[in-house]
């Protein structure tokens, strides 16, 4: 039997600009459970997906004081990163119980970002704008789960 989202990884749904990984714990399935092998595999997916996307910035990024262009390139780097960790996340739901686990870290996940960036870089402004973005990304990955667990 597949093991459920694990509801701990809620109080660790921690956003990072860095790759630091958003769930506390390094892996939080059980060695023996078939979804610890999944965690591990979409882990390495999901780093190798960060040091790629680093690499990308690293050649297209403006260094600038223009707010807006800032703005626009922070943001994008914020979603790029919560979509890499809940992608992830999407690899280890195969119950309907996991996927209720894994909606409610897509929603703290989302809302502990707009609170990230708002704390950590207090004078971008439209902060909104990202939590709307964070919202969407997360909606579509609650109908892949859902059409996941389906199947």
């Amino acid at each position: 039997m597949a093991e459920e989202f694990p509801s701990t990884a809620l109080d660790s749904a921690q956003p990072r600009w860095s790759h630091r990984d958003p769930i506390e714990r390094d892996n939080p399935f059980d060695p023996d459970s078939p979804q610890h092998s999944v965690w591990v595999a979409a882990t390495r997916t999901a780093r190798n997906r960060l040091r790629d996307m680093d690499a990308r910035i690293a050649t297209t990024a403006q260094v600038t004081l223009d707010p807006t262009v800032y703005r626009s390139q922070l943001f994008d780097l914020a979603v790029e990163r919560f979509n890499i960790w809940t992608e992830r996340g999407l690899a280890v739901v195969s119950t309907p119980d996991a996927r209720h686990e894994y909606e409610r870290w897509l929603e703290r996940y989302a809302a502990n970002w707009a609170g990230y960036v708002a704390e950590t870089c207090p004078r971008v402004e439209a902060v909104e704008e990202l939590t709307g973005r964070l919202r969407e990304l997360g909606a579509r990955r609650v109908l892949q789960a859902r059409r996941q667990v389906a199947l």
